[in-house]
This record gives structure tokens, C-alpha cells and sequence, in this order.
């Protein structure tokens, strides 16, 4: 029963990714898409002076690529992104999350908007990111820690 009770009280502070990998409105799209590569992510907030300004998923980078699925870009694609800017490539209009908000709220907001994470701002400023692969984690320690 214990258990059951510190779910139900558990917060998205509780969950969420710390640091948040982050661009600038400027910074060229080919380094977004080394960066997420790299770092093996597919959403990275875009900031300036620790606001968050947007958000750039793996399907952002698509849809600027002229449709292309192949996963590889040709010489041509890769020149053009050293020119386009993280701000003419990013969702604006972002869903955000408070640390204190309970991680329930947050789970059904990632699932009715078919988001893959959400930005975690606190007195305006980007604190934290959660993402559907933070509650998958979560769910693997709990089962691990019951011996299931």
C-alpha cells in the first residue's frame, strides 16, 4: 500500500532529466542534428538566457528536410542546414510543465497530445525535460525493486 501512495504523490521533479540539452535561436540546424545524435536524444529546447523559446523534435528535423526519411542527407541538404537557424525550425507554441506538478497530470498530457516530453520551467526559466522515456525508466526501477 505504501507503494501505491508514493505514486500517487510523485512529482515531476521526481522523473525529469537534468541538465536539458540545449541550443540558441542561431545556432545552425546541422549542429541540432549533431547534437542529437551525439547525444543520442530526439528533443532538444531551444533557450535564450534560460528561457525556453522552443522546442526542436526528430520530426522537426524531418519535416525541414524536404521530406526526406532515408536518415542520410545528401552533400546538398547538409550544406543548406549549416544556413538554417534552430528558431525557423522549432515548435514555438510548447506545452510546459512545473517541477511540483503531479507526474500523473504530466503522463496525460504527453499522452492526449502525443507529445514525447515536455519542458519543466520554473519562475520562467527551464529547469528540466520530461520525456515518455523517463516514465518508462521509472516503471523499470519499480518492477526491478518488487523482483518482478
Amino acid at each position: 500500500m505504501r507503494e501505491i501512495e508514493f505514486m500517487s504523490q510523485l512529482l515531476v521533479k521526481d522523473l525529469m532529466t537534468q541538465p536539458v540539452v540545449t541550443v540558441g535561436p542561431t545556432n545552425p540546424l546541422r549542429d541540432v542534428i549533431q547534437l542529437m545524435e551525439m547525444k543520442h536524444i530526439r528533443h532538444v529546447a531551444v533557450v535564450d538566457s534560460g528561457r525556453l523559446l522552443g522546442l526542436i523534435s526528430h520530426r522537426d528535423v524531418l519535416r525541414s528536410q524536404e521530406g526526406s526519411l532515408s536518415g542520410s542527407l545528401s552533400s546538398e541538404q547538409s550544406h543548406m542546414n549549416r544556413w538554417i537557424e534552430a528558431r525557423w525550425v522549432m515548435t514555438k507554441e510548447v506545452h510546459t510543465v512545473y517541477p511540483d506538478t503531479p507526474a500523473l497530470e504530466a503522463a496525460l498530457a504527453l499522452r492526449s497530445h502525443a507529445y514525447g516530453c515536455v519542458p519543466v520551467v520554473e519562475h520562467g526559466e527551464l529547469v528540466g525535460m520530461l520525456s515518455d522515456s523517463d516514465f518508462v525508466e521509472f516503471a523499470i526501477q519499480q518492477l526491478s525493486d518488487l523482483g518482478v
